[in-house]
């Protein structure tokens, strides 16, 4: 069976105008026009929002929406002791920027924030939210090291300082932690780096654990890629269709998330071009299979991101219930004995002959009927 699950983002802003607009309220913030306690009621307000609405829709393994990250970086980086947020860079090839951490002492971390932020976004859900959080891989590529210098040794401190963050969660709740690790992919001189950092990150862990990776091909990356010490590949299948077919070489003993939703496009998918692909992911037998959007719903405008979320549950749904309805039984026709082709012989088996066919009378024109029956016919005058 498929489930369904999200990367992390959500949009912040609703489409609904009568609900608070979180954008106006932190200018607001900035302007001294609202409170602290002001401001915190509409963040609480938002993530409910964004909270009821992944799960009206049906998703199996939702998020917070992430709607306190400013970008995937800063959340965390702002809290580092030898650290400053710079200025804006741009985000991969997307339309969006995040502020580069610039690291100038010995990283410490001033306190955990993810495991306060998921209880704060679980009171107002009925289901276990995914907890996500930046792997050191990627937070070192994003950054600016002034101190370190050396890049493996940065990789690590981040490990170290992000396994605080990776026990928050667990502590805090959460059953699934995913680590985000965009910069991974088409980068496999990386990956023995990686492999450490994680094994560092996520050592002592119990919480199922997602390695996402999104924006590129993991060509390069496998088979190596999956002697990574986690328990589920997730892996963006939109922006490299040649993702899938190599997302089903991992193990079978690995679970596997298929991001075949774009999204970074308003436009829904074809259900015959999921189910083909639904249709590959269930011919392995694997302890989890889900599909989810390829990244961050955060690119698309509010309805178009809540119509890409019910459109993948519904489509999901739908295949699900076509596979486990028990096929329909064929109706069997019932034997019959051949006749024999001579009459003779089918009298010795006793099989009523076959009758023969009523010859088939000429159909005569009315007029010539109706002449035949007066007696007369008229002559062609010459």
């Amino acid at each position: 069976m498929i489930k369904t699950t999200v990367v992390g983002n959500y949009p912040k802003i609703s489409s609904d105008k009568s609900v608070p607009n979180l954008r106006n309220a932190l200018n607001s913030f900035d302007q001294k026009k609202i409170s602290a306690e002001e401001l915190e009621r509409i963040y609480q307000t938002t993530i409910q929002r964004v909270v009821r609405e992944q799960e009206e829709a049906g998703v199996d393994l939702p998020t917070d929406g992430q709607i306190r990250w400013d970008d995937i970086a800063t959340f965390f980086s702002k809290n580092f002791e030898g650290a400053y947020i710079n200025g804006l860079i741009r985000f991969f090839d997307n339309n969006v920027y995040y502020r580069k951490p610039v690291f100038t002492g010995e990283l410490k971390l001033k306190a955990p924030v993810s495991g306060t932020e998921y209880r704060n976004a679980s009171i107002h859900s009925k289901r276990r939210l995914k907890g996500v959080i930046i792997g050191p891989y990627t937070l070192a590529k994003m950054s600016v090291d002034e101190y370190y210098r050396d890049e493996e040794r940065l990789v690590m401190t981040l490990a170290s300082i992000l396994q605080e963050e990776v026990f928050a969660l667990q502590e805090a709740g959460a059953q699934y932690i995913q680590i985000d690790e965009p910069y991974l992919t088409g980068a496999s001189e990386g990956l023995g780096l990686a492999k450490r950092a994680l094994t560092e990150m996520l050592s002592g862990i119990r919480a199922k654990t997602i390695l996402c990776l999104y924006f590129g091909s993991i060509k390069p990356l496998v088979p190596a890629l999956y002697d990574l010490p986690v328990d589920i590949f997730a892996v963006d299948t939109v922006s490299k269709p040649e993702n899938l077919d190599l997302l089903l070489k991992a193990p079978l003993n690995k679970g596997i998330i298929a991001g075949c939703f774009d999204a970074r496009n308003i436009k829904l998918e074809q259900k015959a071009d999921l189910f083909s692909i639904y249709k590959k992911l269930t011919s392995q037998n694997r302890p989890e299979i889900f599909v989810s959007p390829s990244c961050g719903l955060e690119f698309l405008p509010h309805s178009d991101a809540t119509a890409k979320l019910k459109w993948m549950v519904k489509t999901v749904r739908e295949f699900n219930s076509g596979r486990l309805r028990p096929p329909k039984a064929e109706k069997k026709a019932p034997s019959v004995k051949a006749r024999p082709k001579s009459i003779v012989a089918q009298r010795k088996m006793k099989v009523k002959p076959r009758p023969k066919p009523a010859l088939k009378k000429k159909k005569t024109p009315a007029k010539a009927t109706a002449k035949r029956k007066t007696g007369k016919i008229r002559r062609r005058k010459k």
